[in-house]
Formats: C-alpha cells, structure tokens, sequence
C-alpha cells in the first residue's frame, strides 16, 4: 500500500508500513520534524490521514542536488504536509458549495432562458430525450438517458418525480430535478444551440470545469499536491482570462502560467461562474468564507518560500478571491 522505494522488486507491490515505519521513510528522503515532533506526526498519520496522501503535498519542494544528501528534500517539514493537507480540505469545503450554488442559478438561468423563447417546457424535454435513441447490437431500441433516470427510481430523493412521469414527458422545471449535473449540461447545451444563444454556448464549456472541480470535491480528491505549470486539457475560457486581465497585480505571464495548470484553471473558472451567475446575496455570503479560507491558506506561507508551485498558486488564489469576492470592511 505504501511506497518505500527499492525495498521491493515488484515496483506494482508496496509494503505496508507501520506509522512509524513511514516516518523513518520519510526521514531517509530528508523529511525533518523541526515544526512538528516525531511523537505528533506519529499520531496525525495514525488518527488523521494516511501516509500515500500525506506524502502527495511534497511535490514543488526541492531537493539537495550535490553532497552526501542529494536527492533528499532541502527543506522539507512534517509540519509542511500537514499544513498543505489542512488547506486543501479547506479549499474543498470552498469549491464544493460554490459548485452547488453555480449548478442551482444554472437551472434558474435556463427555465428563465425556456420561458423567454415562448417554449411549453415539454417538447424542449421530449425532444432533447429523442436525441438520446438508438439501438441495440440485437435492434432492439433503447435510450441511454431514460436508462440513466430509471436507475434513480427508487431514489428517495427523485423516485416519486420519475413515477410520477413515467412515459418520460417531463416538464423542463421537473426534469433538471431527475437528471445528472452532467445530463443538465448537455440539456443546457442543447436549448443554446435550439435557441441560438452564443453566451450559453460558451457557459457550457465552463460549467463543464465546474463539474469536473465538482466531482474533485465531492470525492475528496487532493487538489493542491500539483500546481506546477504545465499543458491543459482545455484552454482556459476567453471571458475568464479576459476577466482576470483586469485584476491588479496579475501579469500576463503569471495568468498563462497558472491557468496552464488544470486545477487552478477549474478552480478560477468555478469562482467566474459562481460570480456571474449567482444571486448578490449568496455572493456575499461566500465572500465571507472564502476571506476566512484565504486568510487561512496565507497563515503559514512562509513555509513554501522556496516551493514556487505553492507560494505563487497561493498568491494568484488570493488576488483572484480578493479581486472576485470583496467583503466589506466592516
């Protein structure tokens, strides 16, 4: 379960490693316990994480290149994981209500966007379900998107909505209920491009990082173990690089570099999409958790003085919350 190097020939099998067993691994790569005592980290992997999760915040930090301990970490500290652990929960505990409220005024934004185009709420429905026909190897029809409701029939949640439409002929404001973030999307993209609207085409691509972020969250995933720069699977959305370029302090060379990074550009992009499309009072409150967290994530920053991945992600988060999300100052 645990990476110890070459103690093993199969590099696909690791031995399990007592706590304190991890932290003499750890110590052999240079990992000191200046900020934090051996007898403390001992007790947080036994009680509060584990060490393959623990050890993924170590990326960025560098290492002695010369000597007696080249390949060891320069300047590296227990305590250092541990802090880049606890900012990341916190950092999840952020995103993961921002996705919520961004997926909620989504819904509110497209049966408004129904209503406007003088629609029925049904056929946009009936014909966005149509889309999804076809056929089996052995030609019997099938429905791939019916399939997906049908799995939540017995949803406490959905269940009595599905029954309730039975033949599939929801209305628009009953089916964005029974349908997955990811169904919606392409719900949303569908009326775009039935309604010919270029905003919400573009809105689709960016609430597609927002799921991604979404489902980071939702399944506890690290984020801040890799900030490094490096070639998106996306490039990042005009209107957001556009939106950021109006940020004091943020360089063109400091927005290409961070945005080339897949899990700041979800993370900017999500705090876009909330801003655009939430209500000024949920906004507001936001606002308000989010100064805590970043004041949080700054607590012990000079820690990562010589880890640029952190130091600088840490700084463009903050202009970019505190540019996006002013909270007054009284």
């Amino acid at each position: 379960m645990y990476e110890i190097g070459d103690l093993m020939t199969d590099a696909n099998r690791k031995p399990w490693l007592t706590a304190s067993e991890q932290i003499d691994h750890l110590k052999s790569r240079g990992v000191h316990s200046s900020l934090m005592s051996e007898d403390d980290a001992r007790a947080y992997l036994e009680k509060n994480s584990n060490y393959f999760r623990l050890r993924a915040y170590r990326l960025g930090f560098p290492k002695v290149e010369e000597g007696t301990r080249k390949g060891e970490y320069a300047n590296l500290d227990f305590k250092m994981l541990v802090d880049l652990s606890i900012v990341d929960m916190l950092l999840r505990y952020e995103m993961l209500p921002l996705t919520l409220d961004v997926e909620h005024f989504a819904k509110v934004k497209l049966l408004k966007c129904i209503e406007t185009e003088g629609e029925d709420g049904y056929a946009v429905v009936s014909d966005f379900i149509s889309s999804y026909d076809g056929t089996k190897p052995d030609g019997t029809p099938c429905n791939s998107l019916e399939d997906e409701i049908l799995r939540c029939k017995n949803s406490p949640y959905t269940g009595g909505l599905i029954a309730r439409y039975a033949d599939f002929e929801f209305p628009a404001w009953a089916f964005i209920e029974v349908i997955s973030f990811g169904s919606f999307l392409y719900f949303y993209k569908f009326c775009a491009q039935r309604f010919n609207d270029r905003e919400m085409r573009n809105e689709f691509y960016i609430l597609q990082a927002v799921k991604s972020l979404r489902n980071a969250c939702a399944h506890n995933s690290c984020i801040l173990n890799n900030l490094r720069a490096d070639k998106p699977l996306h490039k990042p959305s005009y209107v957001v690089t556009r939106e950021l370029s109006t940020i004091p302090g943020l360089g063109l060379d400091q927005r290409k570099s961070k945005m080339s990074n897949d899990r700041i550009q979800q993370i900017v992009t999500t705090l876009y999409a909330h801003r655009k499309l939430a209500s000024q009072g949920v906004s507001e409150h936001r606002a308000k958790s989010l100064a805590v967290f970043v004041k949080r994530m700054n607590r012990h920053v000079d820690y990562y003085r010589g880890n640029l991945q952190v130091s600088t992600g840490f700084d463009f988060l903050t202009k970019v919350i505190s540019a996006w999300f002013p909270v007054d100052a009284d």
